[in-house]
């Protein structure tokens, strides 16, 4: 066992989370490659997973950007934001093994701060994420009720080299039943097994998610029964 997998595990840290616009989907779910780093998007596969961040403003293009347990709420609703077309997004549940992969390394806040220089890897860039308390454009503090697992500032960021497999993404979040509704329609017409759907709204908004989190009580989450073929 690797000083990150103990550590994490003494946090109790399940998963790491991928926020992405629904309509990649289908080319997750049915490549084995899974979620590709930016960098390694040829141009064709470019203009179908739309990047959502292009610029890389961390200069790490080829990692891919997750968080710990839950989404950056605050980034997330950013990237929301700058979609007019395609409304629909989802947030990737991903295996936590990723943490102590080799090539992983950790931001203690938005890794595009200052443009990537506080992202490191090892045992000490982890802890960073942990740290009491971590300055930014306002510091964060842990208070007594901070979960173990939940990062002193909640945009702190994990990036995984390369990529993350098919295998190792377990399900996804959606808003409501009618998203999760649209979405195992639209990957069931294509043939792609459903997979666990979660519905969690706090997960798309920030300020309810981030209050819940730092008083130590985290969301409901419940598993979408999905009725196709495919149940």
């Amino acid at each position: 066992m690797t000083s990150i997998q103990a550590r994490a595990i003494q946090r109790g840290i399940t998963r790491l989370c991928h926020f992405t616009p629904s309509r990649n989907l289908a080319h997750i779910m049915s490549d084995a490659r899974g979620v590709l780093a930016s960098r390694h998007l040829k141009e064709d596969e470019s203009a179908i997973f739309h990047p959502t961040d292009k610029d890389r403003l961390d200069g790490h293009p080829d990692h891919v950007c997750c968080s710990i347990q839950y989404p950056n709420g605050w980034y997330f609703r950013k990237a929301r934001a700058s979609e007019i077309l395609f409304l629909d997004w989802v947030v990737l549940l991903i295996r936590s093994h990723y943490l102590w992969q080799p090539g992983a390394r950790f931001c203690p806040r938005n890794a595009a701060a200052g443009h990537g220089r506080l992202v490191r890897g090892g045992l000490a860039g982890f802890d960073a994420l942990f740290a009491s308390s971590v300055e930014g454009v306002q510091t964060y503090s842990r208070g007594p009720e901070h979960p173990d697992w939940l990062p002193t500032d909640e945009q702190a960021e994990v990036l995984i080299p390369d990529q993350i497999g098919f295998s190792d993404v377990y399900g996804f979040v959606v808003r409501d039943d009618y998203q999760a509704a649209r979405e195992a329609s639209r990957l069931n017409l294509i043939g792609v097994t459903v997979p666990r759907i979660v519905i969690v709204p706090e997960f798309f908004e920030p300020q309810v998610l981030s209050r819940r989190l730092r008083m130590g009580r985290v969301p409901s989450e419940r598993e979408y029964q999905w009725g196709g073929v495919d149940a």
